[in-house]
């Protein structure tokens, strides 16, 4: 999984997950709550950053991290 990561960015309808690194299609998500927490779950899981690119600059989640408040601007 070595460069991979997620990103939450904007979509037609919503939110949406983009899993770089593989041919998943995006996850769509009404709001971008929903997108941030399924995001934040699956970047735990596999060990891989999360980029919220709708927020000023971008801020990337370290999944090392068990506190959701850990960013890097």
């Amino acid at each position: 999984m070595l460069g991979k990561s997620i990103c939450v960015v904007s979509a037609e309808q919503g939110w949406a997950l983009e899993i770089d690194g593989t041919s998943e299609p995006r996850q769509l998500f009404p709001t971008l709550v929903a997108a941030i927490s399924a995001g934040w779950a699956r970047a735990r899981r596999e060990d891989i950053e999360l980029h919220i690119q709708p927020l000023a600059g971008g801020v990337r989640l370290r999944a090392e991290s068990t506190n959701p408040a850990a960013f890097v601007a």
